[in-house]
């Protein structure tokens, strides 16, 4: 059979998508105008159904009755689904368990037909008719509707891992992603049973989940179980404004959790080979951003840099001990975050420049969180390989280093600020910020003497510490505070100078 699409096989298709949209019109409009009875409907969609499935038998045999056959079967099928979603939805003949499990069977029925005939289009026949045509028998995107489409992907998913159809893979797990997209939303905009909706949405996108991995293991060269993994989540992560904090942030959590198991695998020797390395990769990138999204339900607005900074420093400590430049990627995207919202709302800049309230204990603790990430992630990036060739690693150590500094200086001045918050503390705080640039200059010239790197962040830091020296502590600070600031700056440069000198007259020389 060729794969293009003829004349007769255009016709043949276009024919079956009109006999759904006829099956819709018999099974919904005639419920607003009244046309024959329920049952009598019902009947009639389970009659047509079986006479296109036996016509498409009959037609098989025949010459060239191959695609006439495809076309009949997926719509035989599609329409025994629609009248299966119909009768429990819209008159009640059967429970929705009862409704669920029938319309599972008619559904494997037709993929175990695909599976039986190797006919690719027939399976993925069934399932976009039945995935485009439910929605229109249940009139809304709600927990039944997602329930029946997921089992069509349940069904789907043996045929697909079988013969390795892509298309099926596909056309069986995007109409659930957006199906359950659309019923969170509609839950959100109705008064509609909020868990039933999380329940069937979670079910889901574990399914979904489950398929990719399946997907991933069997069918290694198979990219769509990547973006099948990508997509399952999103729908349970969209979904927790229907619930309250606690069970939101343990939904989301959840969902990092069986991610980060999928992620962990690369490092079982009995998995590494089975799982591809891009495929554990996505599940380690969503599971970070599922992390972060139930930290930040959990927490209040106020604690949300100290969390993402404390998880970024634990993540580059995982970093080094896995040997991982991916776990080290998770931890800069949560020490960008955290900082952007540190400086947004814990340590703003304007904290530094004028006399106003204190940061309190919490802009101590960002600030030296702040200055301990931007020193740790560099040097983790160093130790694992990824920093070495510029102008990136520039770059990120240039960012680094006014991190740290900005770090340190907003920690300081709200240590100071606890104990006097007024013009005296704020003198006080800029005088130390003074003396503890000048001091890690000098610690990191000597440190340096052995160490280029560290001699060479000496050199641009104590220019800077000189530069706030003269260009703002000199117009700041009056008084006393002017005074005490140069004189111990001068003294400690003096000592420094000859402490520096003596190390270098012991040592080899510095190239």
């Amino acid at each position: 059979m060729g794969h293009g699409w003829t004349p007769s096989r255009l016709l043949a298709w276009i024919g079956g998508a009109v006999t759904l949209l006829g099956v819709v019109f018999l099974l919904v409009l005639a419920v607003q105008r009244g046309w024959l009875g329920p049952a009598t409907r019902v009947l009639g969609g389970a009659g047509l159904g079986a006479v296109l499935l036996a016509v498409a038998f009959r037609v098989r045999g025949r010459p060239g009755g191959t695609s006439g056959s495809y076309a009949l079967a997926a719509t035989g099928f599609a329409a025994l689904y629609l009248d299966t979603v119909a009768a429990t939805v819209l008159y009640d003949y059967l429970p929705i368990f009862g409704g669920l499990t029938a319309g599972f069977v008619i559904a494997g029925g037709g993929l175990l037909l695909s599976d039986r005939w190797r006919a690719q289009p027939v399976a993925v026949g069934v399932v976009v008719g039945c995935a485009v045509c439910a929605p229109l028998v249940t009139g809304e995107p709600n927990a039944t509707l997602v329930g029946f489409l997921a089992l069509l992907h349940l069904a789907a998913t043996p045929v697909q891992l079988r013969h390795g159809w892509r298309q099926l893979a596909g056309v069986a797990a995007l109409p659930v992603v957006i199906a359950a997209i659309l019923a969170d939303a509609w839950a959100m905009l109705t008064a509609t049973d909020h868990i039933a909706v999380i329940l069937v949405v979670s079910a889901a996108s574990l399914l979904g989940m489950v398929v990719a991995t399946l997907t991933a293991v069997l069918r290694q060269d198979d990219n769509t179980a990547i973006a099948a993994l990508v997509a399952a989540p999103v729908p349970v992560l969209l979904a927790t404004p229907l619930v309250q904090r606690p069970f939101a942030a343990a939904l989301a959590a959840g969902v990092a959790v069986v991610l980060a198991i999928l992620w962990g695998s690369r490092f079982l020797l009995s998995w590494r080979d089975r799982v591809p390395a891009k495929f554990t990769t996505a599940a380690g990138g969503l599971a970070a951003l599922a992390a972060m999204q139930a930290t930040m339900i959990s927490l209040d607005a106020s604690a949300w840099a100290t969390a993402l900074l404390c998880e970024a420093l634990l993540l580059t400590l995982g970093a080094l001990w896995l040997r991982s430049p991916g776990v080290l990627l998770g931890a800069l995207s949560y020490a960008t975050l955290g900082t952007l919202m540190a400086l947004h709302q814990d340590i703003p800049p304007w904290l530094l420049v004028l006399v106003s309230r204190s940061a309190g204990v919490a802009g101590v603790l960002v600030g030296v969180l702040t200055a301990l990430v931007a020193v740790a992630i560099p040097l983790a990036g160093v130790r694992l390989g990824v920093l070495s060739r510029p102008p990136s690693a520039k770059t990120l150590w240039l960012l680094s280093g006014v991190l740290v500094l900005y770090g340190t200086a907003s920690a300081t001045m709200a240590l100071v600020s606890l104990f006097q918050q007024d013009r005296s503390g704020f003198l006080t705080g800029h005088v130390l910020i003074t003396l503890s640039w000048v001091g890690l200059a000098i610690a990191l010239l000597l440190r340096g003497i052995t160490l280029p790197s560290l001699r060479v962040a000496g050199m641009v830091l104590l220019p800077v510490a000189l530069t706030k020296l003269f260009l703002f502590d000199l117009a700041a600070l009056d008084g006393f505070a002017r005074v005490v600031a140069f004189l111990c700056t001068g003294l400690v440069l003096l000592s420094a100078g000859v402490r520096y000198a003596r190390a270098l007259s012991d040592d080899s020389p510095v190239g």
